[in-house]
């Protein structure tokens, strides 16, 4: 995961389960890990904890897997190698696919880790709703469930001060985009935005993989369509855009040039006279949606552009 600040990184994950500074240097069977004065001092970034010191306090905090280790616990390399395959075929909603990599992996990953639980809850959940085995809200609870295995304030005002994992992040985009799904687009906009204020918080020091921004943004900008909200939409898409192009983040493209587009569909449909909502520029948009869909080789997301054009 790169550097953090671990002074800011402790007191957040202290601030999400509630605990104060004596509680946490002290367990329930009266072992100290650190004095009040250390912790303070390491919180405020005085000091570094020494290694027993950090140890005793990420047990304590329940993040011995935060950043140290790998997410899914395995020693074979080929686990890791379908790990990434499934994701791409995720990201091109080849959920049959998808579903045969995910029982391979199942068959390998030792269950003893929650990380690993975690995952494969996760993922069943998604592909068994995208195949119309269960409902969105049934997807919902699983994910849920999944999340709080690894985040325990969540569904709490401590969730403000968490520090989350690559795929807690994505879980808690599945579930905003489940809210959403049913209706409540309110809630899954307030769990997006506190993802984001979270990557945006320059204190941590995070280096996050490339790309996981502009994912949630992606999510966010979606929903803030879906709520009417035509105009920022459009505007918050121009400039993900324009990062995703400095950036050199392709993938998230063609969703962002959907999204720009079907934002100023709804906004001509509504307003017929808006200035800014010409047929020639939502035309473009789904053409750069297709064209670099199939660059990457999304089937689906090629089709869903074309056929708006077919319908207009």
């Amino acid at each position: 995961m790169g550097e953090y600040n671990i002074g800011q990184f402790i007191y957040r994950s202290r601030k999400a389960i509630g605990l104060t500074q004596e509680e946490l240097c002290q367990n329930e069977n009266g072992i100290v890990c650190c004095s009040v004065e250390t912790l303070s001092r390491i919180e405020r970034g005085k000091q570094r904890p020494n290694f027993r010191t950090m140890r005793d306090i990420m047990r304590r905090l329940g993040k011995e897997n935060c950043f140290c280790t790998p997410y899914l616990k395995t020693t074979d390399y080929r686990v890791l190698e379908l790990n990434r395959e499934l994701k791409r075929i995720l990201t091109l909603n080849d959920y049959d696919n998808a579903e045969r990599l995910l029982g391979e992996l199942e068959n390998e990953l030792s269950l003893q880790y929650v990380t690993n639980r975690q995952y494969l809850v996760r993922l069943h959940a998604t592909i068994d709703q995208r195949q119309g085995r269960i409902t969105t809200e049934e997807e919902l609870e699983l994910l849920e469930s999944a999340l709080k295995m690894t985040v325990h304030s969540y569904g709490t005002r401590n969730f403000f001060f968490e520090i989350l994992l690559p795929e807690e992040i994505v879980t808690v985009c599945n579930i905003a985009d489940s809210y959403g799904r049913i209706g409540n687009i309110d809630k899954a906009l307030l769990l997006l935005q506190t993802v984001i204020n979270m990557l945006n918080d320059r204190t941590l020091q995070i280096n996050y993989p490339t790309g996981i921004y502009e994912m949630v943004n992606r999510n966010r900008i979606k929903w803030v369509g879906e709520q009417g909200n035509y105009r920022q939409a459009i505007c918050d898409c121009d400039k993900a855009i324009n990062d995703c192009l400095k950036k050199q983040i392709l993938n998230t493209l063609p969703s962002l040039y959907y999204a720009r587009a079907y934002n100023m569909q709804k906004l001509r449909d509504t307003f017929p006279h808006h200035s800014d909502s010409r047929n020639d520029m939502i035309d473009f948009d789904y053409i750069k949606c297709a064209l670099l869909a199939e660059l990457i080789q999304d089937e689906k997301g090629r089709d869903k552009a074309l056929s708006k054009l077919k319908e207009k």
